[in-house]
Order: structure tokens, then sequence, then C-alpha cells
């Protein structure tokens, strides 16, 4: 995500881990204006820095982010880069139903990735190239009715699905 009245609205995976990994270190560099990108993160133990790492730069080592890019909470992160300094430089990310769902700010935008929009289709298809999946499973020999298999059955409910939707996350697949 970067800030709304930057001029990128897409990035390429090979971009985003150039700037990352501190190869890239102005906006004109991926076609926008000159001006130095500030490339917030996650403090290292965090979920979604280990998400970011595992997803995105793959076995790239990040850059060290400066103590003031590295931002302590996930709404934090979305609100920094929506207002630091009043300029659109910096970029930063969220897991999609957090910066969507829970913590929505219209100063940031979603940036598409390889030219494809994160959405609720796009992930839910796989089309959009930063997607992580959660199983539920139960044992084959759980009880017809055993509280297990009723959350399960609740989960694949269409009152289930919508409940997840609106939580920001996509159907679930069978």
């Amino acid at each position: 995500l970067n800030a709304a009245d930057n001029a990128i609205d897409e990035l390429s995976l090979d971009q985003i881990q150039k700037i990352y990994t501190g190869e890239y270190t102005n906006w004109k560099e991926v076609g926008g204006d000159d001006m130095p990108i500030i490339a917030y993160q996650r403090p290292v133990n965090s979920g979604s820095q280990t998400g970011f790492l595992g997803l995105v730069m793959k076995e790239l080592e990040p850059m060290e982010a400066p103590s003031e890019q590295s931002i302590a909470g996930m709404g934090e992160l979305i609100d920094t880069v929506s207002t630091y300094t009043n300029q659109p430089d910096g970029i930063g990310y969220s897991y999609y139903y957090y910066a969507s769902a829970m913590w929505g700010n219209d100063k940031v935008k979603l940036l598409k990735i390889n030219g494809i929009e994160p959405n609720n289709e796009t992930i839910a298809s796989g089309d959009y190239p930063i997607h992580t999946s959660y199983y539920a499973v139960i044992r084959s020999d759980e009880k017809k009715n055993s509280e297990a298999r009723k959350i399960i059955s609740y989960l694949l409910s269409k009152e289930g699905q919508a409940l997840a939707q609106e939580a920001g996350y996509v159907k679930v697949k069978k």
C-alpha cells in the first residue's frame, strides 16, 4: 500500500523486492515522481513481517529499516504511510482484510501487483500474486454431530461464507 496521492498505482513483485532490498530508493525508478521512497517495515517478530518475508521477499534479505520506519502496530503502519511528513513517499504492506476491512483509510491505496488489483475475486482465484491460504481440518473419524463438524458446516454455509466476506476474507474453497 502507498499514499493515495502517490502517482504509482501498481508495481511488479520484482519492483517491490528491489524497493525492500534497497536497490530502488527513488519513486522515479518505478515510474513515479522524483522523491525518495520511504519503505516501512514491521518488527521482525510480527506476523505480517513473517508473511511479507515469505510471500514477497522469498529468499531475498530486506534492507534494515531505520527505527522510524519500523512500525509496531499494523494499523499504525497504514496510518503512517498515509500521513508521514504529508508526502506521498511512503510504502508499506498489510494483509488485505486488515487494510480494507479492519483499518480502512482513504489516504492510502492498495497497489496492483503485476497489473492485478487486490480484491476478493482475484485473491480467491489465486490471480493476485500475494495471498495466503487458511485451512480448517478435522479428523476423518470425527463424530457426525461433534462440535468440530458443526464449526466446519457453519464455515461452509451461506451464513458462514457471508460472515467471512464481511470480515474481509474471501470465500472458502472446499
